[in-house]
């Protein structure tokens, strides 16, 4: 299984992969643990939502659910504290209970489609990124959704996500500028420029002595470090493909990064790359060449391994011994 060694920056390719998930020629666009490690969530271009209980020893999960949306699923997010999952398709919000496989609610955002979803750290807000910036939600003693504050955006906030404290939230913008807002100060957010490309996913790094926020950003990451009152950049450069997705380890200050050149970079909080994982090509055209590289990535909660989804449709685990 794949070791991912911080001392061994040679590259490396994992000896098993679980195959979670065959192909079928359609892209896998989110995956996500629940905050416990309990669940998986799955989605993306088929419509539809496959969820997998993690918690069987030594096997691999299980897929225990599967729900038919009949539209591209583009965003999911598990509560932080409850087995609840919201799911953003179209202009609709699902929140989703895992134990009792049951609907809680679900409502239409009005501003356009739903970008991204975000929990705040507490479990008070969630937060939906779309048309004209985000809006962010918080829930009433008898379960219903209110808006509670709106951060207005230019053209539109397309990724969202809250650092690990709860104090800051991130939302990358359609013309590549991040807008990061304080909880504490919310009506006077930065605004940082310097992003290379399009915006594909953001992610906090944890463990870090300041708020170090990475941004996967055409063919780069970029770290952003917040020092004093002022945001500073740093530019990772080592994917040759566009980087689609990146995951913060849980337990200690690295990064791993996805791309559509079929390479996984593992990063330090420092920005430099402590491993390259490739995956074989089995006998048949690499993943860069002939299916278009990775999509989703998602680190379990305990480290114990990644999930990652490519553009025809596989979900593999990559488990770490680390």
């Amino acid at each position: 299984w794949l070791e991912l060694d911080p001392a061994n920056a040679a590259q490396a390719q994992p000896s098993k992969m679980r195959m979670l998930q065959p192909a079928n020629g359609q892209s896998i666009d989110c995956l996500a643990f629940s905050a416990d490690g309990r669940w998986l969530a799955t989605g993306g271009q088929s419509g539809q939502l496959s969820i997998w209980n993690c918690q069987q020893g030594n096997l691999p999960p299980q897929l225990v659910d599967t729900i038919e949306l009949q539209t591209w699923i583009e965003r999911l997010a598990w509560h932080p504290t409850l087995p609840q999952l919201a799911i953003g398709y179209g202009p609709q919000v699902k929140i989703w209970n895992a134990l009792t496989a049951s609907e809680i609610t679900t409502w239409r955002f009005n501003k356009s489609s739903v970008f991204d979803l975000a929990w705040h750290p507490s479990g008070a807000y969630l937060a939906i990124a779309g048309y004209k910036g985000v809006e962010i939600w918080g829930t009433t003693d008898d379960r219903r959704f209110v808006i509670s504050h709106t951060l207005t955006v230019e053209p539109a906030s397309i990724h969202i996500n809250w650092s690990p404290d709860g104090r800051y939230l991130a939302a990358a913008n359609l013309d590549r500028r991040l807008t990061i807002m304080d909880w504490h100060n919310p009506d006077d957010p930065w605004i940082l420029q310097g992003c290379p490309g399009k915006i594909h996913q953001l992610n906090w790094i944890e463990h870090t002595e300041k708020p170090c926020l990475a941004v996967a950003t055409g063919k780069a990451v970029v770290l952003w470090e917040l020092d004093a009152d002022n945001w500073t950049g740093q530019l990772l450069e080592g994917h040759q493909g566009v980087v689609e997705a990146i995951a913060a380890c849980p337990d200690r200050p690295m990064l791993m990064s996805a791309a559509t050149d079929g390479n996984a970079c593992l990063w330090s909080s420092q920005g430099e790359i402590s491993q390259i994982i490739t995956k074989p090509s089995q006998g048949r055209a690499s993943l860069t060449n002939a299916l278009g590289g990775f999509t989703a990535l998602a680190w379990h909660p305990h480290s114990t391994y990644l999930a990652i989804g490519n553009q025809i449709g596989e979900i593999e685990l990559w488990m770490s011994s680390a």
